[in-house]
């Protein structure tokens, strides 16, 4: 199978894309966590109701390690 060369163009699209679905892979990834429904999550967020020091622990490792993951995709296209 032949490979694409990595374009700006390509680049851009694929960034993009991935920056866009975070808010829906954090969303996803925080309520698996916290065995959370989509409308749990949204009430937590309004600050309706107080987040648990588990709960907190959990968001901040899932934001890290979404983050993380789009670092890394920085990190190979830098070295190319």
């Amino acid at each position: 199978m032949e490979t694409k060369p990595i374009t700006s163009h390509n680049l851009l699209v694929y960034l993009h894309s991935e920056l866009v679905q975070l808010p829906k892979s954090f969303r996803d990834h925080v309520c698996r966590e916290c065995g959370w429904s989509n409308a749990t999550f949204y009430r937590k967020a309004k600050g309706t109701y107080p987040l648990t020091n588990a709960e907190r622990d959990k968001i901040i490792s899932v934001g890290d390690k979404l983050l993380k993951n789009i670092s890394n995709v920085n990190n190979r296209f830098k070295t190319r």
